[in-house]
This record gives structure tokens, C-alpha cells and sequence, in this order.
């Protein structure tokens, strides 16, 4: 009776029902997994932000750290200035910019093709499993920077429709200035690039030179002069811009040689479709006859293809490219694949038996999986937990049963459901297991440790003579192991007192030092990270 009511669920009201438990699914158990990767470094500049209220500058442990602009670190440290100096509050920003951004999509399509292509293509988004199922877990830069520079691509497009030139730079150039607050001045490549191509491509290229561009890029300019103008009367500004600078470079062939670039050609759009999973299965749709003409029967769809084109290009011939820095272009890419999906969504066609037949055949298998996994002994998980595994089981075989008795567009949204109930899954049992293996909680267990010897009465230092701004990355942590700095921003949360760097022992207080370059101290606390033997002292 349950099931018949499902399959007659509308397309609306399943979406509607889908998108409910996909918010839940983002947020839930976030927190739980101890910090890892990027996380320590930007939670500490984070936490530095609130302690010093310096939202100009980055220190880490005190020390200046010449990076990003400030803007993400701003909102990190907004975000635990709201929810507590906890690791929820480091994730949120990363996980709302995910589902900012699948909302602006779907305004997108619904306002340029239609109400249900807008919901198709921003649920695919959102399941990419690159995103999904890893890069929205955790406190990193990306998603929320994908998001300005979509809103910069996004106004050129809307505003040129309506022929509204002064909105078009203004908001154009406002997004991606904040881009330019957040990674720095390869930002404006984008724009750069985006208007030259489009206009050149609406026969409009003059429009570069018009009254609005000139009033709009000029204010751009003035904004970038005022910020590093602002930042020198802090820091010193040559060595800043020198670091940014250097960031860019260390991307591009004048710095990794043509060997890796041949291969970077050949490998990273294959990993870029890739890791657009499911959507990757959409290429099946994309390559009948006719489908590019009816692309170009879609000036939304056209704006697409070409700013992908054009910007692509440039992370193609940058062999240091990582996936991440390509977030931006993944709405763009899972638009243009879904549509090649939804024109043929209502055809009987051996593309779509494939298709479905692909995502049938991962529903049973992980159906099967969790049925079977309670009887497989997993010593860091509850076993009440363990047990729940079923009911998710049960899920995935109603949406099996929901993918084989509707069609077309409620058979699609079928798909996106399984993903979200396997996201669900991972939140309710991978979390968990994660959090509690020993390896993972190490570095707060040592913070927790430290915390409960010292307290968050005397100050802390780190004794340590590793130039962390040093272009020498083989040298940059000799004193002091980069895992370190996951137990500095816990015992940051905990005392709500920064760690200074420090090069000697000149003041009182307790310090951290590394037991084989400082010997007879006498020692309140020793511990180990990836071989290296740190101490805690204290000196009066």
C-alpha cells in the first residue's frame, strides 16, 4: 500500500520530499569526524581572525601568514562566532555554498529552459560525488569561491538578456572582487575572459569600451587598490603579493615542465568527467545526432558551453591544476550533460535502458551490502548502529521499486534519491567509524591531554624555527610536524587563547618544543607526531 502510494507520488512533490532529506544529509553528524587535511591551517587563521579581531591580515600561531586574501577565513570565522568554536561551525560554510550554489542553478534553468530541467540539473549537481560525498565534509575554500565566480558568470548572462549593461558590470565585477578576496588575482582572469568571449561571440566586443564597463572595471581596480593599500598599513605588501603570485605559478607549465603537461592534457578532463558521477553517464545522451543543434537552440545553454570552453583552457595548460580548482565549472559541465539527459528523457531508447540499468544494478548492490553488513564485526562502531544498516537497505529498495514502476522525469528523480539515502548512510555510519578510529582522534586526544594539564590560564607557546612562509616546502616543517597543527587549533577551541610561535624561551608560560632539538627540560607531558618527539614544559 505504501509502495503504490510512492509510485504515484508527482514529480513536484517527490522532488520537493527529496530535496528535504538531501538539506538533512548535508548537516548531519558533520561534526563528528576529527579535523584532517587543509582543515587545522584554516580553522586556525579562523580562530586567530576572532582572537586578535584583525579581519585584515592572517596569522597562523600568531605568526603572519602571507596566503588567501581574507574573506573565506571572514567566514569561517563568522561561522564559529555563530555555532561555537566547534568543527560544525568550521563545515558549515563549505556545505550552505554547496547548496547556495544548487539553488542558483536551479533559478538558472527554470528561468532559461524549465522548471523541471532547473530541478534535474541542480539536484545532479548537488550528487556530483566529488562534492557529495567529500569536498562538502569538510572546512575548505573551494565551494564557496565556485559560488562568487558562478555569480559573476551568471550576471554577465542574466543581465545581457535583459540588456541591462550597468548591471551586467556591476554585479559582474562585484562577484568576482570577492573572489579576488578570497584566492587572489587569478580571479579576474575569469571575467577577463567570459566577457571577451561572449561579447565577441553576441557580435558586441565594443561593449568592453562602453560608459558601463569603463565606470564598473575602473571601481574594480579602485576596490583591489584600496584592499592592498589597506593591507600595507598592516603587513608588508611586496612579500604579500609576491606569495600570491607564487601561488599561481607553481600551477603552470614555466614551473612543471612539458613532460607533466602532456600528461595533464590527456588525464584531467577524463578525471573531470569522472568525478561529475553520476552525470558522467549522461555523456550516453550526448553524443546523438542533432543534440549539439538543439544546444545551440538555447542562448543559456550556448553562454554555458562557451564560458567553459574559454576557462577550461586555461586549467588545461596548468599541469599543477588540482580537481578542486575546477569547482566552479561543474555546475556548468552537469547543465550542459543533463540536458542532453532531459530533451530525451521521455524517449524509449536503449541510452536510457542503459543508463537506468547502470543505477539499478548499484541500488541492488548496495542494498545487498547493507543487509549483509551487520554481520560483519566493525570494532569502532556501535553495534546499535551497525544494525540500523537495514533500514537503509529497505530505503534503497523502495527507490529501486520507485525507478522501476514510474517514468521519465519521477523515474529521474528515483536517482537522485538513492544518492542521498546512500549519503545518509555514510552520515549515520561511515561518520562514526571515521571519528572513532584511534588514528583519526589521535590529534584530539593529545589536544585533550595537553588541555587538561594546562588549562586556559597561562599562555602557550610553540618553540619551533620552521619558516612556515618559506618557498622551501622540504624545509617548512623540519621542527615541528605538520600534524601538529590539528592538536594547536583543538587546544585553540579548548583554551580560546592563541598559540604564539616563538623562536626562544624568553617569557613564562608553558611551551610545546620538539624533545630531540631542546633536551634537559623537565617534562610535564610528552607525545609523538609521525615520528617526532614533542614535549610540553613549562617555564617560570
Amino acid at each position: 500500500m505504501f509502495l503504490k502510494r510512492i509510485q504515484k507520488t508527482t514529480f513536484k512533490k517527490l522532488s520537493l520530499f527529496t530535496v528535504l532529506f538531501y538539506i538533512i544529509s548535508l548537516f548531519y553528524n558533520l561534526h563528528l569526524e576529527p579535523l584532517r587535511l587543509e582543515e587545522p591551517r584554516r580553522a586556525l587563521v579562523a580562530l586567530e581572525m576572532l582572537f586578535n579581531t584583525n579581519f585584515i591580515t592572517t596569522t597562523l600561531l600568531n605568526e603572519t601568514w602571507y596566503d588567501h586574501p581574507p574573506l573565506y577565513n571572514i567566514v569561517l570565522a563568522l561561522s564559529l562566532k555563530t555555532f561555537g568554536l566547534n568543527t560544525f561551525a568550521l563545515r558549515f560554510p563549505c556545505a550552505i555554498s554547496l547548496l547556495l550554489t544548487g539553488l542558483l542553478i536551479y533559478k538558472m534553468g527554470k528561468k532559461y529552459i524549465s522548471r523541471k530541467f532547473g530541478t534535474l540539473s541542480a539536484l545532479f549537481y548537488l550528487i556530483a560525488a566529488d562534492l557529495y560525498f567529500y569536498f562538502s565534509t569538510i572546512a575548505e575554500i573551494d565551494i564557496f569561491y565556485s559560488l562568487l565566480v558562478l555569480l559573476s558568470f551568471f550576471s554577465i548572462f542574466h543581465f545581457h538578456q535583459k540588456k541591462q549593461y550597468y548591471h551586467l558590470f556591476g554585479f559582474a565585477y562585484l562577484f568576482i572582487s570577492l573572489a579576488f578576496l578570497t584566492k587572489g588575482f587569478a580571479s579576474y582572469a575569469f571575467i577577463v575572459l567570459t566577457l571577451s568571449a561572449y561579447l565577441s561571440y553576441q557580435r558586441e566586443f565594443k561593449k568592453l569600451f562602453s560608459l558601463p564597463h569603463i565606470i564598473f572595471g575602473f571601481s574594480a581596480v579602485v576596490f583591489l587598490g584600496l584592499y592592498l593599500y589597506t593591507y600595507a598599513l598592516y603587513e608588508d605588501l611586496p612579500l604579500y603579493m609576491s606569495k600570491m603570485w607564487g601561488l599561481t605559478s607553481s600551477r603552470t607549465v614555466l614551473e612543471r615542465g612539458f613532460g607533466k603537461l602532456a600528461l595533464h592534457i590527456i588525464t584531467f578532463p577524463l578525471n573531470f568527467i569522472a568525478v561529475l558521477f553520476p552525470s558522467t553517464l549522461f555523456l550516453l545522451f550526448s553524443f546523438k545526432k542533432g543534440q549539439i543543434k538543439k544546444i545551440k537552440e538555447k542562448p543559456y545553454l550556448v553562454f554555458l558551453a562557451l564560458t567553459l570552453i574559454v576557462n577550461f583552457s586555461v586549467y588545461l595548460i596548468s599541469s599543477g591544476a588540482k580537481m578542486r580548482y575546477t569547482y566552479m565549472f561543474f555546475p556548468i559541465a552537469t547543465n550542459l550533460l543533463t540536458y542532453s539527459f532531459y530533451s530525451q528523457i521521455e524517449i524509449n531508447s536503449w541510452r536510457n535502458a542503459i543508463f537506468y540499468k547502470i543505477i539499478r544494478t548499484l541500488m541492488v548492490l548496495l542494498g545487498v551490502v547493507f543487509f549483509v553488513s551487520p554481520f560483519i564485526n566493525i570494532s569502532v562502531n556501535p553495534i546499535f548502529l551497525n544494525l540500523s544498516l537495514p533500514l537503509f537497505g529497505v530505503a534503497i529498495l523502495a527507490s529501486l521499486y520507485l525507478n522501476m514502476n514510474t517514468k521519465d522525469y519521477t523515474k529521474s528523480i528515483s536517482v537522485i534519491l538513492f544518492f542521498v539515502i546512500c549519503r545518509l548512510a555514510f552520515d549515520h555510519i561511515g561518520m562514526p567509524i571515521k571519528a572513532n578510529l584511534s588514528k583519526n582522534k589521535l590529534h584530539k586526544n593529545q589536544a585533550e591531554e595537553i588541555y587538561r594539564i594546562i588549562g586556559n590560564k597561562k599562555d602557550l607557546f610553540l618553540l619551533s624555527s620552521d619558516a612556515l612562509n618559506s618557498s622551501d616546502s622540504a624545509n617548512k616543517f623540519d621542527c615541528i610536524p605538520f600534524k601538529f597543527y590539528i592538536v594547536a587549533t583543538y587546544l585553540e577551541m579548548f583554551r580560546e587563547k592563541i598559540i604564539t610561535k616563538k623562536r626562544n624561551i624568553d617569557m613564562a608560560g608553558f611551551y610545546i618544543i620538539n624533545l630531540d632539538k631542546n633536551k634537559n627540560y623537565p617534562l610535564l607531558h610528552s607525545f609523538e607526531i609521525n615520528n617526532t618527539r614533542l614535549a610540553l614544559i613549562q617555564q617560570k
